[in-house]
């Protein structure tokens, strides 16, 4: 299995998995054990949990050092970006793994964050948490005007 296929492997697993359940403080678990902690702070069952999601997929499979982990998007972004792994919407076509960054309607600063699932042509399948309070899928156009942007992951397939 590639590593791009193993972080779809593991989101997917987690996928149905309701805010508030069980299954839900397992993903948080993994993002609060994971050392160091960014800024020191313990993710609760009812902080918005995208980004925890995101990083407790690549910390459960053994993958946590090619992403920013965090469970804020705006510093996972901002993270991204010094590494060098932002990518302009105009410009990248993601691939399995990469992440995508939203930017709702009237906000000035990203706000959810999801893990590519597919890419078939100009459709755009992504797997996130916080998905109307469950781990579910976003069927989208590259074009969909929500996309801020894209953090190219560094994995192999």
């Amino acid at each position: 299995m590639t590593e791009r296929e193993q972080i779809v492997y593991v989101a997917d697993a987690c996928r149905g998995t309701v805010e508030g359940s069980p299954e839900h403080q397992t993903i948080l678990d993994i993002y609060n054990q994971y050392k160091p902690k960014p800024r020191y702070y313990n993710m609760k069952k009812t902080d918005p949990w995208c980004a925890a999601f995101v990083s407790a997929v690549y910390i459960a499979a053994g993958l946590a050092d090619r992403v920013p982990i965090e469970c804020s998007c705006f510093y996972m972004k901002n993270h991204a970006a010094a590494k060098g792994m932002f990518r302009d919407p105009a410009r990248y076509v993601p691939k399995p793994g990469d992440l995508v960054f939203y930017k709702w309607d009237g906000k000035t600063i990203v706000t959810h964050v999801g893990i590519v699932r597919s890419v078939k042509g100009s459709a755009l399948e992504v797997i996130e948490g916080n998905y109307n309070d469950k781990v579910g899928i976003r069927n989208i156009k590259l074009s969909y005007p929500y996309i801020d942007s894209y953090c190219e992951v560094d994995l192999d397939g």
